[in-house]
């Protein structure tokens, strides 16, 4: 008889984010691009009103909510959210013009 192992973190348990751009607060300096360790955003080709390339998400299922991009960003221009508390629809554009402490 052989017994077959579960695995140890059970696929429903893996953490799962949203991640959110400021684009207007972004110096494209690429931190958060080169430190993620999921490759969950890209540079974008857009500009933003400054002349910054701000970063794109292009992998959002990939997000794992680590808060790296949020740490590293000398701008305060990124942060992720859980999945499960992301706003949805029309909401993320309200809360992505402001900040965690509700400051424009």
């Amino acid at each position: 008889m052989i017994k077959v192992r579960a695995p140890i973190v059970p696929p429903s348990l893996i953490p799962r984010g949203s991640v959110h751009i400021l684009s207007e607060r972004c110096k494209g300096c690429g931190l958060c691009i080169a430190f993620c360790p999921r490759q969950v955003l890209a540079e974008s080709q857009d500009f933003n009103s400054k002349g910054y390339h701000p970063p794109a998400v292009v992998r959002p299922d990939s997000c794992a909510d680590c808060q790296i991009c949020y740490l590293i960003c000398p701008e305060f221009a990124i942060f992720s959210v859980p999945a499960d508390q992301a706003p949805a629809g029309g909401a993320h554009a309200e809360r992505a013009s402001t900040n965690r402490n509700g400051l424009k």
